[in-house]
Order: C-alpha cells, then sequence, then structure tokens
C-alpha cells in the first residue's frame, strides 16, 4: 500500500445509501405525535397509490406522519420519482431542447459567459480524452500538479463535469509547498490530490475561479458560498422566477449541497428576496435554526443582495432555452452582482418541500405548473403538425 492509498481523500464523496426506516422510526412516530403504527401503515399506503406515489422513505423524510397535515395536503408533494415525472410534464422528452449543452458544466458556462450573462470561469479543464478548445486540457496527473504549482489562479473550485449534487467537488484555497489547502482547512499531499482528481476525471474534471459571495453573506453564513436554486417557469409571455431556496453550507463543508450532514435550506420569498425559517434535517431529525451555528447571526428576515437582478437574470437566462418548461437555476449573488453558476433542466422539487414545509403542488404553485404542463402540449402538437407538414409537401 502507497501513501497515496492511505492519503485522506479531498473530494465530497457519494453518501451512503440510507436504510429504510425501520421499527424504531415506526415508534419514535408513534410516540411522538401520537400516530398509530396501524395509521401510519394506512397512510403510507394510500400515498404510494395516489397519484405522487410517495415511498416509505418520502413519508418519513417529509414528514407527512404529521396530524396536523391533512390527507390532501399530503398529496401534494413529491418524491424524487414524482418530481422527475413532474419535470417530464413540463418539458416533454419528446420537445426539441438542448439538454446535451445545459448538463454540460463545461460548455453551459462558457455558452452563457458568450452570451453576455455571469457565469463560473474555467481555468482548466482535466481529461484523459476530448479536447475543450482553447481552455488548458490536462490529460496526466504531472500536467495537473505542473498547473496547480505553477499557472493556477487560486482559489479554485473543483467538479465533475457531468455529476450532480457537489460529488467529486473539492474547494482548493492555495498551495503551500507540496500540499493542498483545501476549503476546510485540511492540508493534504498535492500528488494525492492529483491523482485522486483524474481517477474521478473519467467524464472530465472542471478546474474554475472559486466564487466569493457578497460579504452581508460572508458575515452571516460565514465564508463558503451559498447559493440559491431559483426555479424558474416558462409562462405565455415569457419565463418568470417561481421559487426560490437559499442553500446554506454546512459548518466545515465546502460547498453547500444540501445532503450534507448539518446543511441548511431556507426559503426565500421570490418577491421579495427575504428569507424565511432556516432548517436543517428531514424527517425527525428536522429542526428549526434560530441562529447560525458559526456566526450566531439570525437569518430569518435577512434580505438577500440584488435580488431583483437575479430574478431578472435567471428568467432572461431561461427564455434562451423555451423548450424547457422549468429550470433550476444555481445562483451565486457576489460583490459585483449575481452570477449563474449552474442549469438543472431537472430540478429536484424536494428542496422547495424541505424549505417551505409544504408540497409542490399546493393551492398556490398548481396554477401555474398546470399553465406550463398545457402550454408545453401546445407546443408539441404544434412542433408534430409542423413535421406532418413537412413530409407531406415532400410525399406530393
Amino acid at each position: 500500500m502507497t501513501a497515496t492509498d492511505i492519503q485522506p481523500k479531498a473530494l465530497l464523496k457519494q453518501p451512503g445509501i440510507a436504510s429504510a426506516p425501520g421499527a424504531e422510526r415506526i415508534v419514535a412516530v408513534a410516540r411522538r405525535h401520537g400516530v398509530s403504527p396501524l395509521r401510519q401503515l394506512r397512510e403510507m399506503v394510500t400515498l404510494w397509490l395516489s397519484k405522487t406515489r410517495l415511498s416509505t422513505r418520502d413519508y418519513y423524510e417529509f414528514g407527512l406522519y404529521d396530524p396536523t397535515l391533512s390527507m390532501a395536503e399530503k398529496k401534494q408533494f413529491v418524491g424524487c420519482e414524482g418530481s422527475y415525472r413532474l419535470n417530464n410534464a413540463l418539458t416533454p422528452p419528446a420537445l426539441p431542447s438542448v439538454r446535451g449543452v445545459v448538463g454540460n458544466k463545461f460548455l453551459f458556462s462558457a455558452l452563457i459567459r458568450q452570451l453576455g450573462f455571469r457565469g463560473t470561469e474555467t481555468q482548466a479543464v482535466v481529461a484523459t480524452s476530448g479536447r475543450f478548445g482553447a481552455t488548458v486540457t490536462l490529460t496526466s496527473a504531472q500536467a495537473l500538479e505542473r498547473f496547480l504549482r505553477d499557472e493556477a489562479r487560486y482559489p479554485l473550485f473543483g467538479k465533475p463535469l457531468a455529476a450532480s449534487g457537489s460529488l467529486g467537488s473539492v474547494l482548493i484555497e492555495g498551495l503551500e509547498s507540496a500540499r493542498i489547502v483545501l476549503g476546510n482547512g485540511r492540508r493534504l499531499g498535492v500528488d494525492a490530490v492529483c491523482h485522486e482528481i483524474l481517477a474521478d476525471s473519467g467524464g472530465g474534471y472542471l478546474l474554475q475561479s472559486a466564487l466569493r459571495q457578497h460579504g452581508a453573506l460572508n458575515d452571516a453564513i460565514g465564508p463558503v458560498t451559498g447559493t440559491v436554486r431559483l426555479v424558474t417557469i416558462r409562462d405565455r409571455a415569457q419565463p418568470r422566477p417561481f421559487y426560490a431556496v437559499w442553500k446554506i453550507p454546512a459548518p466545515g463543508a465546502m460547498s453547500d449541497n444540501a445532503w450534507q450532514d448539518g446543511a441548511m435550506l431556507a426559503p426565500v420569498d421570490i418577491g421579495t428576496g427575504v428569507v424565511g425559517e432556516v432548517w436543517r434535517g428531514r424527517g425527525l431529525e428536522a429542526r428549526k435554526v434560530e441562529t447560525h451555528p458559526e456566526t450566531g447571526r439570525v437569518l430569518r428576515g435577512l434580505s438577500l443582495p440584488f435580488w431583483d437582478e437575479a430574478c431578472r437574470m435567471a428568467a432572461e437566462a431561461h427564455a434562451l432555452f423555451p423548450a424547457f418548461g422549468v429550470i433550476g437555476w444555481d445562483v451565486a449573488l457576489t460583490e459585483e452582482g449575481p452570477l449563474l453558476v449552474e442549469c438543472n433542466d431537472n430540478p429536484f422539487h424536494t428542496l422547495y418541500q424541505l424549505a417551505h414545509r409544504r408540497g409542490i403542488r399546493n393551492p398556490e404553485t398548481s396554477p401555474a405548473l398546470e399553465r406550463t404542463i398545457v402550454l408545453s402540449e401546445e407546443m408539441l402538437r404544434e412542433i408534430r403538425g409542423r413535421n406532418l407538414g413537412r413530409r407531406a409537401r415532400q410525399a406530393g
């Protein structure tokens, strides 16, 4: 075994698969909420057989055992499968789209910057195959080490080209002699980190200039950037802001992914940019956060900077991709204004539910969802009609 083999890992790894809720969870719900095991089972079966097809894990994760929720309110929630099906209705797969572009983080950031939007800057790509235009391409651990020592402009944020959920990501603050300084304060051997990145770069690995958020947000949540998941929806006039969730990094984390232990979520008023109640954890472990655990700041009531500009930027960027009924933007709020970090054509509406404490198909959001679904169906019929007409003319 080499030193590289036992070196602590730098990149964020896949979390373990959560086990199915066991008897202890059922008993805890019965004791804490007065909901008998039989009632829990009956509700789980009802929700599984309903339109939203909520799983047992969804039932406990979203706290749907809460006796203050009516069955109608519980059916407004969606799980991962339900979120995916909803997005497919909002953006039918048969509609012509550019999923390959928006799903490719390198192409998306290059395109968005070329079109005049503020986006992330890619300094280099680590890849053993393919090329990336004029962008520096690093094909070996040795080339990566030379780049980190001689050419990189720190801080850097690294992430796989196609992965989601911050998997494989790392924040590199700088290089001290032969050691990489990570965003969480750890120092690891540069050789081991380079080999780890190369092993994780099968489809390409981006090294981008790390973002620094607005000073007011640093004061509130610490130095690691917490992006806003700002979801836009296609309307008849043009796309518009739909809902927003602030992703607040866990203490000691290097990214803002919501599944990391200690990560927090907060709803953001889409009209004003004012932060609502902050939550950490899910189900029985869900807790309201009154003050940030590191800064001691009260986050509820905070007005996010550049909010109107962020909403306008996301809506205008969505208009570039009219086939998409819904898009989830990860927006960083920096000193210079909002910046588009990533584009999610299949946004998980579970984030909305965990932050807003209600289902995505509630009476306030459902009308917009249904209008967009109808509009997408009309667009699809129009395209199919044009194609039939074209084939008929060609046959004639």
